[in-house]
């Protein structure tokens, strides 16, 4: 029996049979020729035009298809600023970044009205990284970022740090408590962005001879709303005519007073206006207790609360009106044997960290604030929030500071079902007029 060939020769297929069945191949998949020729076509264009290779037409491609994407890529951000995007682990833009972003990009001066909590440092930031990209030693300061407290300043900060970890941009921290000597040290290292609270900055304009805003391209007026609420407004009046008059000016805000309306138009030039707060639906991940009490009962029922109606390992947020309230119930807890953490506006600021990095950590379990201390804490997630004394403004109850219960995720209530946040208010109708009225028995007539 013949053995079998090692290389068998394959039969031979005639050339009329194989143009046909190059023609059927070509029939079969008519979309992926006419591309072919497209390419072809495109690819001459683009040689003609100095395109120097079919790679760099790939490259031309892909950037399109980016800009295409929606994402942090379609801003056409430098190296040095996407990195530093990437690193901080954003992928895709929240809602206030895609809409602000490219107006900003473009030169444009923007209003900008969002929730706590949505996004709104990093639309400003990641613009202004791009703006100024590197450090110029000679230019001054080109960048001022108002906020209107120092832990809101303290976190931005950090987060211009972290976003701008690829660039050589140089940024200093102005607000009151650090040292002025340290301050003066820091502003002859010529810095390319300057995040100050309104006063501690007036202070420098008033002390340095030398110091000029005049320079400044690119400001921001963060939580504008607390700004002029903390009676800021005189101070930012008289920072605005310290700029120079070619400058972008970006305002950021949860609410737009009447006041800070004003203001907009007086600073701002043609400014584009984008709204997302005007969306009211309460987050269904929030709960809502209202008490009722007479003054001198609202100490006892608080203890009451968290000794026994709050788990042990549950973490809770009291804010209240002022830091005495906050030293009274500190002391008030610490008698009966329950450590807090507390925070308030003038507090020193190397206890402030102590006391906001143990409860973060979870060594205490209550952390009481001041309304105006508790603007830039960054606490995702929060089992209870108590208000101890009831928002002057109503609107405040959800906005602004109670945003941050926004982010919570994996929450208790206090007292209702599981996996929700509670937010407990306490009234007292001798101290609440507007809610007074919901108890006064009506006149018989």
């Amino acid at each position: 029996m013949a053995k079998p060939s090692k290389n068998p020769k394959r039969p031979r297929v005639p050339a009329s049979r194989k143009r046909k069945s190059e023609d059927t191949e070509a029939e079969r998949h008519p979309k992926d020729s006419k591309e072919l020729e497209e390419d072809e076509e495109e690819l001459q264009q683009q040689l003609a035009m100095g395109v120097s290779s079919a790679s760099h037409l790939k490259r031309l491609k892909l950037e399109k298809k980016k800009a295409k994407s929606g994402g942090f890529e379609s801003l056409g951000l430098c190296p040095e600023v996407y990195g530093g995007v990437k690193k901080k682990g954003y992928r895709v833009p929240t809602p206030i970044q895609r809409k602000t972003m490219p107006m900003i990009l473009s030169g444009a001066d923007v209003v900008a009205m969002a929730r706590t909590g949505s996004g709104k440092t990093a639309a400003f930031l990641i613009p202004m990284l791009q703006k100024l990209r590197q450090h110029v030693p000679q230019a001054g300061v080109r960048a001022l970022i108002l906020s209107p407290t120092r832990d809101l300043a303290i976190q931005t900060l950090k987060f211009t740090k972290e976003l701008g970890r690829f660039t050589d941009l140089r940024t200093s921290l102005l607000v009151g408590g650090d040292s002025m000597e340290t301050q003066f040290e820091e502003l002859t290292q010529s810095p390319d962005i300057i995040i100050a609270t309104p006063g501690r900055l007036m202070h420098h304009l008033s002390e340095v001879d030398d110091m000029s805003l005049r320079t400044v391209e690119y400001v921001v007026f963060d939580e504008a709303d607390y700004l002029f609420s903390m009676g800021f407004a005189e101070q930012l009046h008289k920072i605005l005519t310290q700029l120079g008059e070619n400058r972008q000016t970006l305002l950021f805000s949860a609410t737009l007073p009447s006041a800070l309306a004003e203001f907009a138009k007086a600073g701002l030039r043609d400014p584009q206006l984008i709204r997302l707060d005007v969306e009211t639906k309460i987050s269904p991940d929030l709960k809502l207790v209202f008490f009722t009490l007479r003054q001198e009962e609202k100490h006892a029922a608080l203890l009451y609360l968290v000794r026994e109606r709050i788990g042990s390992g549950e973490q809770t947020l009291i804010f209240v009106s002022t830091k005495h309230h906050v030293e009274f119930l500190n002391i008030l807890f610490r008698e009966e044997g329950i450590e807090p953490s507390v925070s308030y506006g003038d507090m020193d600021q190397d206890a402030r960290k102590i006391h906001i990095s143990r409860f973060r950590a979870r060594k205490t379990m209550l952390l009481i604030v001041t309304d105006v201390a508790a603007r830039g804490l960054d606490i995702p997630l929060l089992d209870n929030v108590v208000n101890w004394d009831f928002p002057r403004n109503l609107k405040y109850l959800f906005t602004g500071l109670d945003g941050l219960l926004v982010r919570a995720v994996l929450v208790q209530p206090i007292l209702l079902s599981h996996q929700k946040t509670c937010l407990t208010s306490w009234t007292c109708i001798y101290s609440c007029p507007s809610l007074s009225s919901l108890h006064r028995p009506k006149k018989r007539s």
